[in-house]
């Protein structure tokens, strides 16, 4: 049994044909591991596989091509050397485990400068997770301890609407939902152990208050700093309202010159204005003589 994590880490070695392995110098392994909210566990095993020359390339090319010609029984072939290991595990953690919707995909990628050839196995794990009411508890299926070699990661994903517990080893990087071991790295023996624990809908309810107030507090410090900013700026007036402003400050009516002096504009243009705001109906005129009386409506 001491060697069963170790076996669970080594899928790689499983899944992927030795030949690759031996025939590039570098090579990197990911694990993701996307958790549901039932236990289930959706894997991708990731090896990525250097191809630094012409020969890689073509190596690879071949290598697809011979994988396409027995897919079927390749996949076949491994996932019984993969379900049995998940026997082994299942046994020991006294749980019901089983591997569905099994797929290997394989494709030459390109980087900066670089191009990879990237094999990905994915499948299905049941009762990964041990599902307790509102608790989902993953590390029994670990139990036995691994290492993460210099270059690989560990990656486990886990429902948004889930918060973390507790966890044991801390994670190399945290973001969101997400938690990330990178390698070099020994987990001990019984080491591993995350429990989610379900976000209650009083705490949802106040993340979400937050948030609403939150929003308003800087909505109200924009418009404080904007008032703030503005409040000697003059408001910008239309020639109409500045000789409306200017009849109501003389009572409703002030004789033409009068007007033309304190609104320090030309006459005429105030006799322009005058006469768009007779016609339309804003004032009336009455002649005195030389000048005219305005009269505000």
């Amino acid at each position: 049994m001491q060697n069963k994590f170790v076996l669970i880490f080594g899928i790689f070695a499983i899944l992927f044909l030795s030949t690759v392995s031996c025939a590039f110098s570098e090579e990197t392994n990911s694990i993701y591991i996307k958790v549901y909210e039932d236990g289930s566990a959706l894997w991708n095993l990731e090896t990525r596989f250097e191809l630094k020359t012409q020969e890689d390339i073509d190596f690879f090319n071949e290598y697809m091509e011979a994988l396409d010609m027995d897919k079927e029984f390749t996949i076949q072939r491994k996932k019984e050397s993969l379900q049995n290991i998940i026997n082994t595990v299942a046994y020991s953690s006294g749980r019901e485990m089983n591997i569905e919707n099994i797929s290997l995909n394989y494709q030459i990628v390109d980087s900066i400068n670089k191009k990879y050839g990237v094999v990905n196995f994915k499948f299905l794990w049941k009762g990964f997770g041990l599902k307790d009411k509102d608790h989902i508890i993953i590390g029994d299926s670990f139990k036995d301890g691994s290492h993460i070699k210099d270059g690989e990661v560990l990656v486990i994903e886990f429902p948004e609407d889930y918060s973390i517990n507790s966890i044991n080893p801390e994670p190399t990087e945290k973001r969101e939902n997400i938690l990330f071991w990178h390698g070099p790295k020994i987990l001990l023996e019984n080491e591993t152990k995350i429990v989610l624990e379900k976000k209650s809908l009083a705490s949802s309810i106040n993340i979400l208050i937050l948030g609403i107030i939150a929003v308003f507090i800087i909505l109200g410090l924009i418009f404080y700093f904007l008032v703030r900013k503005n409040k000697n700026v003059p408001i910008l007036l239309s020639d109409q309202e500045k000789v409306i402003n200017l009849l109501k400050s003389s009572g409703g009516k002030s004789f033409q010159n009068d007007i033309v002096s304190r609104s320090r504009m030309s006459k005429s243009k105030i006799s322009q204005i005058i006469a768009e705001m007779e016609k339309n109906g804003l004032i009336t005129k009455q002649k005195y003589g030389k000048n005219n009386l305005i009269i505000l409506r």
